[in-house]
């Protein structure tokens, strides 16, 4: 079987169904932990490994991530935050799930970390969003449908919130749930 057939395959039982520990399981070298990830309307891009071992935060590459996720409407003594490692975490197995299917560019993050006063000015945002917490992101990816993206973050195995829009796909580390646009709809089963 050639390379890109057997990719083809792992993507398609990747999106049937197949289990998040079994996606795990299929990446190679899964104890480095490298995030991409690119800032939308800036030239902010990283490549920067949050963990070197599976277990231990790695500070260096955890503080561009941070960074680069920052509030970039306020000074930086406001708008640069610890993200929570849970939400990069989920990040990551998002990016190594489209990996399998062959995709291969960074996520573009629309927003991050936001001060109360760029959340007040956001159009639509949650009066308590995660995003005031370090605990969220808007990001989509170039050539992925925001459906793959959606599915792609319903997968993974760190829980959290999923918000699907037109042009983005908002991932927390919330509690388990997820919405379309300003409508919430029903739990999705597992």
């Amino acid at each position: 079987m050639r390379r890109t057939d057997f990719l083809g395959a792992l993507a398609a039982v990747t999106f049937a169904g197949m289990s998040p520990l079994a996606v795990r399981a299929a990446v190679p070298n899964s104890t480095r932990r490298v995030l991409w990830l690119r800032r939308s309307g800036y030239d902010d891009e990283i490549m920067a490994p949050f963990c070197v071992d599976g277990r231990t935060l790695y500070d260096p590459g955890y503080k561009l991530i941070c960074w680069l996720m920052r509030d970039r409407n306020v000074p930086m003594s406001q708008g640069y935050v610890k993200i929570d490692v849970v939400e990069i975490e989920a990040l990551w197995e998002v990016q190594q799930m489209l990996g399998l299917t062959g995709v291969r560019e960074p996520l573009i993050i629309t927003s991050g970390y936001r001060s109360p006063q760029t959340n007040a000015a956001t159009e639509g945002a949650a009066r308590n969003s995660m995003h005031l917490y370090g605990k969220a992101a808007d990001m989509y990816v170039p050539g992925v449908s925001m459906r793959d993206l959606f599915d792609a973050c319903w997968s993974r195995e760190v829980a959290g919130g999923i918000g699907y829009y037109d042009d983005h796909v908002h991932l927390d580390s919330g509690s388990r749930r997820w919405w379309v646009g300003d409508i919430t709809v029903p739990q999705r089963s597992v």
